[in-house]
């Protein structure tokens, strides 16, 4: 086995050009496009020149040729021969290209229908001398004071140019040429490296919000003339879009196929996915996600992604539906008391979670193969006091776990005594869908805080109609005059609200949050047990 190594250089300019122009460097298909403006293309010649550091290029050396590559900036460079290896950018393509972009004596750029290519006009810059500054061409006013600076690292070019330039500027030319000739870029050059490593190395530096994805490294890997992994998927998400499930991530996708395929959803494992493999089950994927999504839209009244207190969850009742085409009832409420466990817990939450998904992907082939008992030592882990800390919002997994528990309690319009539209109140997650119990400006009236009105314990489901007739009213008022007292007991079981009048008619905020918690901590035993 050779022995991987990782190889730190400083390398100047013209030899980077030179490597490029031998097809030595490419772009691996996963990488995004080319995305600089052109005063991001100065900003890095300024920095040249004043010496400054631009950071460094990270290349992975392999003899791996995959199957979609591209070229510095889009530039039709000659093919290398097979026999030779290729360095490619995992980090400090945009820096790469740009100094290409400036230098190379290229001026064609292949043809592309893919938006990876810049325009290649954001690379004609000039040094004005005069000004003592660097100017698009549109910019430029006086030509014999200025020098294009494609041509100033070539030595027949140069020379030329400085015939156009005046005589004053050719000293001050030849010493910005050797400025760029003698600025050195730090190269590190991995080598002898798994692929399942370069994809993580990859996946770790590119973390930071850039916009790549390990769907677009997957790709390059499972890439073939009649699957392509993007395309697949993208049909896919229109597809589930109609459902509400339209936006699952790319990386919840990978872990769902490697979660089926290899029974692990840790990135090294995704990262040893064959095109073959993801080729060949995508059909069985396609499949498992959609029966996931109609037992969470049908069964668990889940009508939107959003409203999944966690995106893992998914990736195991895919998993699920998997390995138990027709699963029978008693496993069906396992799965059921699986996700309330797991929803009103930390357990997706904290560190660790692709180990923990493992081990839910570990119970589940053993709920098939006969353990009824796979999931017993799951607990859920919210408290009372959790429960009054919580603050109402889309984006904590306790207020979505709490808007589907009301969902299977089959809420009714407080004034009206009318079934909810849940659906549509989850799916839209528009605020007037919902209503403070205790009125804001009721509670505002008493001085609470914000976090204290807007507890998640203090919602439930109402129509935008019947809250704009409770309004500001106070809980003993309307709801003694406004809630239908012949089916008051009914109507709040049905919203998981305590019935004791006692609490509305003295207007006990203090109460009512800690009766109503309790009575959820209750609900939420039921939907376990």
């Amino acid at each position: 086995m050779k022995t991987a190594e990782l190889t730190p250089t400083s390398q100047k300019v013209d030899k980077l050009i030179k490597r490029i122009d031998e097809g030595d460097i490419k772009i691996p298909a996963f990488q995004r496009g080319y995305v600089w403006k052109q005063n991001q293309v100065i900003e890095l010649l300024q920095s040249v020149v004043n010496e400054y550091p631009i950071g460094s290029v990270l290349l992975w050396k392999s003899r791996d040729k995959l199957r979609s590559t591209r070229n510095i900036a889009g530039y039709n460079i000659p093919e290398r021969e097979d026999a030779y290896p290729v360095n490619y950018v995992l980090d400090g393509q945009q820096r790469l290209a740009s100094i290409y972009g400036v230098f190379s004596q290229l001026v064609e750029q292949e043809d592309d229908t893919s938006n990876y290519n810049p325009n290649l006009d954001i690379f004609e810059i000039y040094y004005d001398f005069e000004k003592e500054d660097f100017l698009s061409k549109d910019e430029l006013v006086s030509h014999d004071a200025s020098i294009h600076l494609r041509k100033l690292l070539n030595v027949t070019t140069l020379i030329s140019a400085l015939s156009n330039l005046k005589d004053e500027f050719h000293e001050d030319a030849q010493n910005l040429a050797s400025q760029f000739l003698n600025y050195e870029i730090p190269v590190v050059t991995i080598e002898n490296r798994e692929r399942e490593d370069v994809g993580i190395i990859f996946e770790r530096i590119n973390n930071t919000g850039t916009g790549l994805s390990t769907l677009d490294l997957m790709t390059a890997w499972t890439w073939t003339e009649d699957f392509h992994l993007v395309d697949s998927s993208n049909v896919l998400m229109e597809e589930l879009d109609e459902k509400g499930f339209g936006n699952i991530k790319h990386k919840t996708l990978l872990q769902i196929i490697s979660g089926l395929i290899n029974n692990s959803t840790k990135s090294k494992q995704i990262l040893k996915l064959t095109g073959e493999q993801v080729r060949d089950n995508w059909t069985s994927v396609e499949e498992a996600i959609r029966k996931a999504i109609d037992f969470l839209s049908t069964d668990l009244q889940c009508a939107h992604l959003d409203f999944l207190p966690f995106h893992q969850q998914l990736i195991c009742i895919s998993k699920f539906f998997d390995e138990i085409d027709k699963p029978n009832s008693e496993q069906l409420k396992i799965l059921r008391q699986w996700f309330w466990k797991t929803s009103f817990s930390k357990r997706y939450s904290s560190g660790q979670t692709s180990a923990k998904m493992d081990t839910d992907i570990e119970n589940i082939i053993s709920l098939k193969e006969g353990d009824m008992h796979a999931f017993d030592d799951y607990r859920y882990d919210v408290t009372v006091p959790m429960l009054r800390l919580t603050k109402f919002s889309k984006g904590n997994p306790i207020t979505r776990a709490f808007l589907l528990m009301m969902a299977q309690f089959e809420p009714v319009d407080l004034v009206k005594n009318q079934k909810i539209d849940f659906g549509q109140a989850l799916s839209q997650y528009n605020r007037k869908e919902y209503h403070h119990i205790f009125p804001e400006s009721f509670l505002k009236g008493r001085g609470l805080s914000r976090d204290e009105i807007f507890c998640v314990v203090n919602f439930c489901f109402l129509s935008s109609e019947s809250n704009k007739k409770i309004s500001k009213k106070s809980p003993s008022d309307y709801f003694s005059s406004i809630v239908p007292q012949e089916d008051f007991n009914s109507i709040l079981d049905h919203n998981i609200i305590p019935i004791d009048k006692n609490i509305y008619k003295t207007d006990n905020y203090e109460i009512f949050l800690d009766r109503r918690s309790n009575l959820i901590i209750t609900k939420l035993d039921e939907l376990c047990n």
